[in-house]
């Protein structure tokens, strides 16, 4: 039996340990409908089996698997799923997916993953929203992991308009935080010093 064979099989077993291993074969093999294949995963009962299924939907490089992972992100009712579902769009780039990591970031807060997911995808944006909103987990995130996270990508979009945010951070408990607002504000004023020098 081939290895394709062998994943199929694999998910018709009654278990879920073995369910997971076929839906991570398919992730790995990529057959052309692997799409196919995966898609009834997503709303299995086990959120184990939703979560493998949302990883490997991410790993197989299909645009229409984006609808899907931003429907779980925005409705399965468990986090680890959503979180998942979250991490599988970092593969994408899209309008649409930026419209769902700012809806997170407004979510009511439940778990630190999912908003961490969030704050280090939303620099592959470089958008005026990308920026409110990191600017937001920066100061008002009450979990300093995200707010490590949300520092992090808000320097790689560094703009002039972010001086009086980062002057806000370098009041942050957490002195990484306060090292990356450091750093910020040199680059800006550094940059101000350029363009009066030019």
């Amino acid at each position: 039996m081939d290895e394709l064979q062998t994943a199929l099989a694999q998910l018709r077993n009654p278990n879920p340990d073995i369910q997971e291993a076929g839906l991570d074969k398919i992730g790995n093999l990529q057959p052309d409908n692997a799409f196919e294949i995966i898609l009834p995963f997503l709303s299995d009962s086990n959120p184990e089996i939703r979560s493998t299924a949302a990883c490997n939907l991410g790993e197989i490089d299909d645009s229409r698997s984006i609808a899907y992972l931003i429907d779980l992100a925005k409705n399965d009712p468990e986090e680890k799923v959503r979180s998942e579902a979250l991490s599988a769009l970092d593969n994408f780039r899209t309008p649409e997916i930026l419209i769902c990591l700012i809806n997170e970031v407004h979510r009511v807060k439940k778990s630190r993953r999912p908003r961490q997911i969030v704050a280090q995808q939303l620099q592959h944006y470089d958008d005026e929203s990308s920026v409110d909103a990191l600017s937001l987990l920066l100061l008002e995130d009450e979990d300093v992991y995200v707010r490590i996270f949300a520092a992090d990508s808000l320097w790689k979009l560094n703009r002039s308009r972010l001086l009086n945010v980062w002057q806000k951070a370098l009041d942050d408990e957490n002195t990484y935080v306060i090292e990356v607002a450091n750093k910020a504000i040199r680059n800006l004023k550094n940059s101000e010093e350029l363009l009066e020098a030019g």
